[in-house]
């Protein structure tokens, strides 16, 4: 079994792969996302690629500069982060973060197509022996370095052997909720929250008229794509389980 690192804090994400069989450690990125975004200049959905790769690449470093316990003993990692955003009249909508701009968001988009971006990086991470000198080994008879294999083991570092990155996108066409209804949404908190102002797995998913495409993308984390990139970098996706079905 190949431990997986999830670069972020997402319940949705989390979910996701719990249900595909993955327990994932978690480890945020501690990205600075408005950062990124101002001085973008690309497409929405190539937004959604630059941040999930940012994520990885920060929790990758995180994890070569001081390896957590729950990877100890273990020869590969893989690390998996994602970001999602809505584009409407190509614009990026983010996490609102308040009431207000809610429902602004809402007053835009109720009743009309959009697009919900979700960017995938994956990161496999290869631990790589460090022999120490001689010093630090005791000699044979015969004055040769004898190795200690668990001296071995406690200096192994890990170092990036690939990444990869892919994005997806999917239609959503939104519905138009009451006023009464939408307050009652707002009142829930759960649009400040999430990319777009909504969710589909939550309160939100009631005001989702229609999808084309993968709704896991909705959520956050196409495992499709995700098990292409881990594929395609040589990897078994059933290596990955670490849940009985």
């Amino acid at each position: 079994m190949i431990p997986v690192v999830l670069a972020s804090q997402s319940p949705s994400r989390l979910q996701i792969l719990r249900d595909g069989g993955i327990d994932p450690v978690i480890i945020v990125s501690e990205v600075d996302e408005r950062a990124i975004e101002d001085e973008f200049t690309g497409s929405v959905g190539e937004l959604t690629t630059a941040l999930s790769e940012a994520k990885a690449r920060a929790v990758t470093d995180r994890i070569i500069a001081t390896t957590p316990p729950a990877l100890h003993g273990a020869d590969t990692v893989v690390v998996i982060a994602g970001d999602s955003l809505l584009e409407f009249d190509g614009r990026a909508i983010g996490k609102p973060g308040t009431a207000e701009r809610t429902r602004e968001v809402w007053s835009a988009i109720a009743g009309q197509w959009t697009q919900l971006h979700s960017g995938h990086t994956v990161a496999v991470l290869s631990r790589t022996p460090q022999t120490n000198g001689p010093a630090d080994r005791s000699g044979a008879d015969d004055g040769s370095v004898i190795v200690d294999e668990n001296d071995r083991t406690a200096s192994a570092i890990f170092e990036l052997s690939a990444l990869r990155s892919k994005r997806s996108a999917t239609s959503v066409l939104i519905g138009t909720p009451t006023p009464e209804e939408l307050e009652a949404y707002i009142a829930t908190e759960e649009p400040f929250h999430v990319a777009g102002a909504l969710t589909i797995d939550g309160h939100g998913g009631a005001f989702v008229d229609r999808l084309d495409g993968d709704h896991l993308t909705v959520l956050g984390l196409s495992l499709p794509v995700v098990r292409e990139l881990v594929t395609d970098m040589g990897l078994l996706w059933p290596d990955l389980w670490t849940l009985q079905r």
